[in-house]
């Protein structure tokens, strides 16, 4: 019996590594010829003529006038990739097919030691990946990959620091370089940064580690972060990389419709054809007039307000994919439903387990905090934005390819 048990496991490891082979090769070969977006056309304001026409210098003093978006550590890389090659294929080509792989593609290779949930955490990878991929074509934005992709990194770091006696100063380092990158991904990364470095602490503490780890991890933070929303703050008078956050939020809570809104009289586009251009100090004070009656509203109408949050979550949860009429068709749109559905299912079942087992007894450990980061991930998303769900769906998808669960010590 032994032996016959035996002998199905490495049958199952067998297929396992081929599936896991044959993805990782068609996942690159499908991709191949996809392209994103240059951040820098973000909203239509700006185009890659800024980065062919400003010298070091003058783009330097382009990306301090910025108060949209745009994260300014993709358009470095763009404006480099347009000085060196002509075009910003270094970030929406090659960064962009490799990250998208990557973030499929890793979960299963970092679980493979353990032969079902390998082979499960492949498939659930298949179906997301040519799922999202046929998805993302609609609007390529780069940082729909990067953001999960670095937000993955980081997760890895933690296994990896998590399952060494004696960490190495490298590990916190390149963790610190990671989260300081990832800040600068998007405006609402900030949220993400308080569970990520409140675990760092409990690692630090339960390894009784030296407090230089915990130097090296927030040093490039110190440095990079801090002295660009000391910028923003003095500068533009906001905290966040962002002037529009009124406007993406207003698009969730469409009972919120003010009346006043200052003109903006520097609207007039960048260049011909482009949109109207977005990045003034006018639309950052409309975002923000915007963003109080939305959080006044929420004041005013606790009970209803409670209501449509609760809608908002299930249509984030039960969103019908597509963009610019693409989605998903055929056995693959089949799939892609269930396994979102059973991935869903089982995010709640978890969050079910851990209120009933009480959570005091939980083990918080790299598990527990993928778990926490797709909750907090989904009922952010849900309750700040409306109409490109599925974008940041995507940004969730893989997480649940790591099989995470939470584990509980045993009452006493």
């Amino acid at each position: 019996m032994l032996f016959l048990k035996s002998k199905k496991t490495i049958y199952l490891k067998n297929i396992s590594k081929l599936t896991y082979a044959s993805f990782f090769t068609s996942a690159f070969y499908y991709i191949i010829n996809q392209k994103a977006i240059p951040v820098i056309s973000w909203m239509n304001v700006y185009g890659i003529e800024e980065y062919m026409e400003k010298d070091l210098t003058n783009f330097i003093l382009f990306l301090k006038g910025l108060m949209i978006p745009i994260p300014i550590n993709l358009a470095i890389f763009e404006y480099f990739s347009v000085k060196i090659f002509g075009d910003t294929r270094v970030v929406t080509e090659w960064l962009y097919c490799v990250g998208f792989v990557f973030l499929f593609t890793a979960p299963p290779f970092f679980i493979r030691k353990r032969t079902f949930a390998f082979f499960i955490s492949i498939l659930i990878s298949v179906i997301f990946y040519f799922s999202s991929l046929k998805i993302h074509i609609g609007n390529p934005q780069s940082y729909d990959i990067f953001f999960p992709l670095l937000l993955l990194i980081v997760i890895l770091i933690f296994k990896k620091i998590e399952s060494c006696q004696i960490p190495k100063s490298y590990h916190f380092i390149f963790f610190g370089i990671i989260i300081s990158m990832l800040e600068f991904m998007r405006p609402f990364a900030l949220l993400f940064l308080i569970p990520l470095l409140v675990f760092l602490i409990i690692l630090l503490k339960r390894m009784k580690s030296i407090s230089i780890f915990a130097l090296f991890a927030i040093l490039p933070i110190l440095l990079l972060n801090l002295p660009y929303h000391i910028h923003l703050y003095k500068n533009h008078d906001q905290l966040t990389m962002t002037n529009h956050s009124g406007y993406n939020i207003q698009r969730a809570w469409p009972q919120v419709m003010p009346n006043r809104s200052l003109e903006e009289l520097n609207a007039k586009p960048t260049r011909p054809g482009r949109w109207p251009n977005i990045n003034t100090m006018e639309h950052r004070d409309n975002s923000n007039y915007l963003l109080s009656r939305i959080f006044l509203h929420i004041k005013k109408h606790p009970a209803d307000s409670i209501i449509h949050g609760i809608k908002n979550i299930s249509n984030f949860l039960f969103y019908q994919y597509e963009l610019l009429n693409l989605k998903p068709e055929g056995c693959i749109k089949i799939l892609f439903y269930i396994f979102r559905f059973l991935s869903y299912v089982y995010l709640f079942y978890q969050f079910f387990l851990l209120f009933k087992k009480s959570i005091k007894l939980v083990i918080f450990n790299t598990d527990a905090l993928v778990l926490i980061l797709i909750f907090l991930q989904v009922i952010l998303f849900s309750l700040t934005e409306s109409g490109e769900t599925m974008r940041f769906t995507i940004g969730i998808l893989p997480f649940f390819a790591l099989l995470p669960k939470f584990k509980f010590k045993k009452s006493k």
